[in-house]
C-alpha cells in the first residue's frame, strides 16, 4: 500500500480530479517524482459553443509530498509547460498544500478517513496569458477542501472530495468537485471524473458584459469551467521506485480546449 500512496496525488497534478488525494503518509515518509504529459485539442469551447482551435501542450513537473507526521502531510508541485511546439514556454503556478486528517475510523466494509486540506498556488513568473499559447491566467489561489475516503477490505476504494478556489482579480473565483473510484493493491488503478465551474467571468469571443476587454481583465478574466474524466494505472518496481501512466479527457467545458491528455512518469521514496 505504501507505494502507491503518492500516486493520486502525482495523477491530480497532470490532470487535476483534485489537487489532493485521500491517502496520508506517516510520519517522515516522504515521495518525490517526476512526470511528462502531453495534452491536444482541436476545439476550443468559446463559452460553451464549440470552436475550432488547436492546442498542443508538454507539460513537465517536479513533485514531492511529506508527512510532517501521521496526520500532516505537505506536498509541493512545479510544472514548466511548452505549448504549441514551444511557441511559448516557461513555468506556470508553484503550488503548496497541507492536509490533515480529522478522523479514521473503522467500519464493517473497511476503514473511513475524512481530511481537510488548504493550499496556495502562485504565478512563478510573468508569463503569456493571452492566446492560444497561454500558460495560465497569473492569479494567486488559495483553496480549501474536504476529502472523504472509503477503503474497502479488498483492497478498492471510493474518494469524493469538494474545494472552493478564491483567486486574485480579474480571475472569477470557482469550486471544484471529484469522484474516484480504484483499487489499490500490489498494484494501483482507478478511474475519475472531475467537475470545475467558474462564478461569473467573462467568455472568449463573448459580447456585451461577457466581452474580454481590458476593463474585465482580458484573458485573465475568463471562466473557465470544465467536466472532465480520466484514468491512472501505476506500477511498483521495486521497494522505492514505482511507475506510472494516465489518461484524461474533457467532456464539456467553458472557455477550455477540449483537450485529450496522456501522461508518463516514476516515483521515487
Amino acid at each position: 500500500m505504501r507505494l502507491t500512496i503518492l500516486f493520486l496525488f502525482i495523477s491530480t497534478i497532470l490532470f487535476s480530479q483534485g489537487p489532493v488525494d485521500g491517502y496520508m503518509k506517516n510520519n517522515r515518509d516522504f515521495s518525490v517524482g517526476l512526470s511528462v504529459s502531453r495534452e491536444t485539442a482541436t476545439v476550443l469551447y468559446q463559452g460553451t459553443e464549440p470552436l475550432k482551435s488547436g492546442r498542443n501542450t508538454m507539460a513537465y513537473g517536479v513533485f514531492g509530498i511529506y508527512g510532517i507526521s501521521d496526520r500532516i502531510n505537505v506536498q509541493a508541485n512545479i510544472p514548466y509547460l511548452n505549448v504549441n511546439k514551444g511557441k511559448v514556454t516557461d513555468f506556470q503556478d508553484f503550488s503548496l498544500y497541507f492536509k490533515y486528517l480529522l478522523l479514521s475510523k473503522d467500519n464493517s466494509k473497511g476503514k473511513l478517513d475524512l481530511m481537510a486540506a488548504t493550499g496556495l498556488s502562485q504565478p512563478l513568473g510573468e508569463y503569456v496569458t493571452s492566446g492560444s499559447s497561454a500558460i495560465g491566467q497569473m492569479a494567486i489561489t488559495g483553496d480549501g477542501r474536504l476529502i472523504a475516503q472509503q477503503n474497502f477490505n479488498n483492497n478498492f476504494f471510493a474518494s469524493l472530495q469538494a474545494g472552493y478556489f478564491l483567486k486574485t482579480d480579474p480571475t472569477p473565483n470557482s469550486v471544484s468537485s471529484s469522484l474516484k473510484i480504484g483499487y489499490a493493491g500490489k498494484f494501483y488503478a482507478d478511474v475519475w471524473y472531475e467537475f470545475l465551474h467558474a462564478f461569473g467571468g467573462t467568455d472568449y469571443l463573448g459580447t456585451g458584459s461577457l466581452a474580454t476587454t481590458s476593463a474585465s481583465g482580458g484573458f485573465r478574466g475568463l471562466g473557465f469551467s470544465y467536466n472532465k474524466i480520466g484514468g491512472t494505472v501505476y506500477y511498483p518496481v521495486s521497494k522505492h521506485f514505482g511507475v506510472f501512466g494516465g489518461a484524461s479527457y474533457i467532456l464539456s467545458g467553458r472557455n477550455a480546449f477540449k483537450n485529450t491528455g496522456f501522461n508518463l512518469g516514476f516515483v521515487f521514496q
